[in-house]
């Protein structure tokens, strides 16, 4: 008994041993399988033999590695174990020791001769021997199982998938996805990996066709972050920006004297003054046109032109000025270079110094900055008469035959005729609305002039004469027939109705008898004419219905009858017996009564 209860135990003991190595190999094989060879180097530009290859942990947790091997074979190698020479292995140096590579790191193994640069910075080394143009290179664990394989060069014949591309540099790096955090393994090598002669930072993970930004190169195609020119600005500045200077403590200052104003203003602009709190205003009052001469007397040439007046206590440059002309601007001119207007002065522009038109008809001027915004504009001007120009005089537009070019304006002169053309005296008086009337007045529409109402009722008016009635609006008399003198006169038969002004029926006119109405029948004594004469009759709570009898509605009832008759004889005969013996019974009965 004891040695079955013994037997069961060790079962028990064997099967959970095996079930947690089991479970233990599965995880380490399962994390193992995220180690890969991330780079293989077989030259660089100063040896064929300095030789790298690289190893990478694509997983965050740390990867037991210990006694772990790197394994070269030949491009052409036979799919035998002795095909494979060992590069490297990595053992500790000490028996109770392990090598663990960390989560998302990588390790070097590098050739001999290539031990100096890397310092103390690799795992293990081995003797070079890799293939410039074709070969492959294994990694295996502890136990002899391979972990990850690469092979490089067209004429490698046992890769993963194809083999990667070897190009000039001699070096190829496995691809990195950036949305994933991890090298890419497809086991395709030629998939997989890229020749880094196409890297411009080859000390970066992956493929950088060009140098990242904030980045510089050095002739190794390693990579370096660029130093912030300006620390006190945001974002990364590789060089001092456009319009800063350095502050000489790893900042910039702006160069702008304007920074309330759109762009960079590296000199103060034209017209503008700096204010205490550092902004830049332009404190100028707008300039203002005059005076224009467009018809003067005799030839245009170099007699019309426009006076602009300065309002300001400082000298304003014109270059930033510009003049529209016309009614819909068809003329755009710029001020000459290096015109200015003097303080509380006017200027005077003739079109022999710019080259305008102001035409006779009608036109305008308006005065704009280079920015279209609108200074100062004048009111159209129309039909002016030969030596009268359009003045602005105590701020309205209009003409005077005193003509002051660069001088205060001066009104028309009292003796001279009126200067005002035809057309606009037309529209002047077109454009005219009359003076309401007073509450006691009505306007006459003979003078269109206001006149009294009489309403006072203590007032004793004047009887209005024979053939005038008095007008109820105006309290006028007024003439009866000049009323109705544009009247058709009525016809015969006929007078004319002193409510309506109508002509009516004169009744009674003629001495031709009436026609006797009929029996039934009244006149009507507003029209003469003959009506019927409707009865009164009692008023009913509901509407009389017609009963219509016809000659079918008589036969229907002697039908009905009938066949009512031959139903009864029919009844009598079927039920003749029971009828009998119905009389009898009822005869009994009442002779028991008795």
């Amino acid at each position: 008994m004891r040695k079955r209860i013994e037997a069961a135990i060790l079962a028990v003991s064997l099967v959970t041993l095996i079930g947690f190595c089991a479970q233990n190999a599965s995880a380490t094989d399962t994390t193992s399988q995220k180690v890969v060879i991330s780079q293989i180097q077989v030259r660089d530009s100063l040896s064929p033999y300095n030789e790298v290859v690289e190893i990478y942990n694509n997983s965050p947790v740390a990867v037991d590695i210990t006694n772990w091997c790197l394994l070269y074979a030949t491009k052409d190698y036979l799919a035998t174990e002795s095909d494979w020479r060992k590069l490297a292995c990595f053992v500790p140096d000490e028996v109770d020791m392990d090598i663990v590579l960390g989560g998302q790191s990588y390790a070097r193994i590098v050739s001999k001769s290539f031990t100096p640069p890397y310092s103390k910075n690799f795992l293990a080394v081995f003797s070079s021997m890799l293939s410039n143009d074709a070969g492959h290179v294994r990694l295996v664990d502890g136990l002899g199982n391979e972990v990850d394989r690469v092979g490089w060069g067209s004429l490698a014949v046992n890769p993963e998938g194809s083999p990667a591309v070897m190009g000039t540099s001699g070096v190829i790096e496995r691809k990195f996805d950036i949305d994933l955090d991890t090298l890419i393994d497809t086991n395709d090598n030629s998939v997989d990996f890229f020749d880094t002669s196409l890297d411009m930072c080859r000390n970066m993970m992956g493929l950088q066709d060009i140098v990242p930004v904030g980045y510089l190169f050095d002739e190794s195609h390693d990579c370096s972050l660029a130093p912030d020119a300006c620390n006190n600005i945001d974002g990364l500045q590789t060089v001092i920006p456009n319009d800063y200077a350095t502050d000489g403590q790893g900042g910039c200052i702006s160069l702008d004297i304007c920074s309330n104003l759109d762009g960079v203003q590296l000199v103060l602009p034209k017209n503008y003054i700096i204010k205490d709190d550092g902004s830049c205003i332009n404190d100028l009052l707008p300039l203002k046109i005059t005076e224009l001469l467009p018809n003067p007397v005799g030839n245009d040439a170099g007699s019309e032109f426009i006076e602009i007046f300065n309002p300001n206590t400082r000298v304003v440059d014109l270059t930033d000025y510009k003049l529209d002309i016309g009614l819909n601007d068809e003329k755009t001119l710029a001020f000459p270079e290096g015109s200015t207007i003097a303080p509380q002065a006017f200027g005077l522009f003739s079109n022999a110094d710019l080259a305008f038109k102001l035409v006779n008809s009608s036109s305008r001027v308006k005065l704009l900055l280079s920015d279209d915004t609108v200074i100062d504009t004048t009111e159209a001007y129309l039909d002016p008469l030969p030596g009268v120009s359009w003045a602005l005089i105590n701020a309205a537009w209009q003409y005077t035959d005193q003509i002051t070019p660069a001088a205060e304006n001066l009104q028309q002169s009292v003796e001279a005729v009126d200067v005002t053309p035809v057309a606009a005296r037309k529209t002047i008086i077109a454009d005219t609305i009359a003076k309401p009337c007073a509450s006691n007045q009505y306007r006459s529409p003979e003078t269109n002039r206001c006149r009294s109402i009489v309403s006072d009722s203590t007032v004793t008016l004047t009887p209005c004469k024979t053939g005038q009635y008095r007008n109820e609006e105006t309290n006028r008399c007024r003439s009866i027939a000049s009323d109705v003198v544009n009247l058709v006169p009525c016809g015969e038969g006929e007078e004319r109705n002193p409510a309506t002004n109508r002509c009516r029926s004169v009744l009674g006119a003629t001495t031709t008898p009436l026609a006797p109405c009929a029996e039934g029948e009244e006149r009507n004594p507003d029209t003469n004419r003959c009506r019927k004469v409707v009865a009164t009759m009692p008023t009913v709570g509901f509407a009389v219905q017609p009963v219509a009898d016809t000659a079918t509605g008589m036969v229907g009832w002697w039908a009905f009858g009938g066949v009512s008759l031959l139903a009864l004889a029919y009844g009598g005969w079927e039920w003749r017996v029971e009828i009998v013996r119905l009389s009898r019974r009822l005869a009994s009965f009442i002779h028991l009564s008795k």
